[in-house]
Formats: structure tokens, sequence, C-alpha cells
């Protein structure tokens, strides 16, 4: 006699397995459907970015003005220490501009290498859960950093225009949104290639903040490229290095009143168009690994 259950339950699972629309969670999507996925999540990476962003400043009584007053007052400390009590200069005009330029804005990349270590990990129930792309973790996280950075960034172009030796808006400052946009890119390169790499190997997080900071001193934070000019190697390294560049763009166009040359723009736009490219390929093609490192 012909059994309906028995012959039920031997096909079932094999034409479950060969089910096109039915993959197990966590594996590896071509790089057609993983772009579709990640645009298909483009409305939970802003609401989610949204939701998460201005964390700092909850459960205090000022609220975002916060956001305003803390960058304001660090920036002061710097005026008081340097300008009034060292008059410490370094041969120009507005070094306290230059400095205080350089610690904020330099912040929007260090974010990105360093907070994304545990956005992986962080997302890993919804992963877990859903087939889901963890670049979309990634994107969000940069889009809530960015959030949190425009009050900061403004809160620096405030204190350059009120504190002397005062640097008032001019025609150049239009520029300032592209600068900032060219480096997007570039700090989502940074996020997903640390994000990738230290879900993988955990023992990295002790690795970024060393780099963080070696690249924060040596990006011209506290001195100028002209203070090198007997080491010309060391000028040409500096000119290489994109976090410097970043900075030059921005200090030109606040400081200075100019706009940077093309060339400039265009070597920062291959250092973010390149960091982009690797950190979106390193992380798509290491999603399994990084599933198997988390299950760990």
């Amino acid at each position: 006699m012909f059994n309906a259950d028995s012959t039920k339950g031997s096909t079932a699972p094999a034409q479950l397995g060969k089910h096109p629309q039915l993959k197990p969670v966590g594996s590896a999507m071509d790089f057609r459907h993983y772009i579709g996925n990640l645009w298909q999540r483009r409305h939970f990476i802003v609401k989610e970015s949204q939701a998460r962003a201005f964390g700092s400043i909850k459960d205090t009584r000022l609220g975002r003005i916060w956001l305003i007053l803390r960058p304001f007052l660090d920036s002061a400390i710097y005026y008081v220490i340097f300008a009034l009590l060292l008059s410490f200069s370094r041969g120009m005009d507005n070094f306290v501009g230059y400095l205080v330029i350089g610690t904020i804005a330099f912040q929007l990349l260090t974010t990105h290498l360093n907070a994304a270590t545990s956005v992986i990990g962080s997302g890993n129930v919804l992963v877990n859960a859903f087939h889901f792309p963890r670049m979309a973790l990634v994107f969000s996280f940069s889009l809530r950093t960015l959030i949190d950075f425009l009050p900061t960034y403004i809160a620096m172009l405030l204190f350059v225009v009120i504190v002397p030796p005062h640097a008032f808006p001019g025609l150049s400052w239009a520029a300032l949104p592209a600068a900032i946009a060219l480096a997007l890119p570039f700090c989502l390169g940074l996020a997903m290639i640390s994000a990738t790499l230290t879900t993988i190997n955990p023992d990295l997080k002790f690795i970024w903040p060393l780099v963080q900071r070696f690249w924060f001193y040596g990006s011209g934070i506290f001195w100028t490229i002209d203070m090198f000019a007997s080491r010309p190697a060391v000028q040409d390294l500096m000119e290489l290095n994109p976090g410097w560049v970043f900075l030059d763009l921005q200090r030109q166009i606040i400081l200075n009143q100019t706009i940077p040359a093309l060339g400039e723009w265009l070597y920062f736009l291959s250092w973010s168009t390149a960091t982009f490219v690797i950190g979106f390929l390193l992380l798509w093609k290491s999603e399994a690994k990084m599933g198997e490192a988390l299950e760990r």
C-alpha cells in the first residue's frame, strides 16, 4: 500500500534544502543578492541610527545643549592653556583654531576606527535570527556617528568665530560640506575593516587604540608641516597621510579662507574610494567567517 506519510517525510527535507528562497541563517550571499539585501534594510539603517543617536546625553537635564556646550568647553581649555597662559603660537596667527580643528574634526575618523569594533557583536542576535547582512549594522553605526558628530562640528565652527583671533565665515566655507562628504566613504571603509577584522580576531580591539593614537599624533594635530622643512622625508609622509589631508582641507577652508588645490581633493577622494571598496569587499567576503567566530 502506498504510504503517503512516509513518502512525505522522506521527500520534504530534500525539497526544502533545494528551495531557492530558503537559506541557512549566516550563509554567504552572492554579491548581487547581498547588495539587494542591504538595500532592503535601508529603512532599518536610518531608523536604528536615529533611535540610538545622542545616547551620551540621555538622562541629562540640559539634553542636547551638551552637544554644543561640551566641545565648546573643551576648545576653551585649549584657548586658556595655549593662548592665555603659555602664549603658544608655533609661529601661526591662529594656533588655537588650528589645534581645535585638528582635535575635533579628527574625531570623525577615530570614532569609526575604534568604536566600530563592537558593532557586529552587539547585533549578533539580530543577525542570527534573520538572514541579515552585517554590513547594515556598520552602515547604521556610521550614520549614527555622523548625526552625533554634526553638533560637535558646529560647536567647533562657533568657537573659531567667537574666540580671538577669530576666523569669520567666508565664501570658502561653502566647501566644508564637500570636505565632510568626501570623508564619509573613508570612514565607512575604516569601520568595515576594523569591525570585520576584530570580529574574526577579538584581540585586535586592544590594537586599534594604539593605531589611533599613533595616527592622531602623526596627522599634524599639534604641529604644521612647515616645522619639518629640514626633514623632507617627514613632510612627504605627512602629505601622504589621509588623516593629515582631511584636516588640511578644513584648515585651509576655515582659517586660510581658501579653496584647497584640486590635486588635494582628488588625492583624498582616491583614499576614500579605495578604503570604502576594500572595506566593503572584506566584510562581504567575511560574513560566514564572522558568523563562525561569533558562535565560538
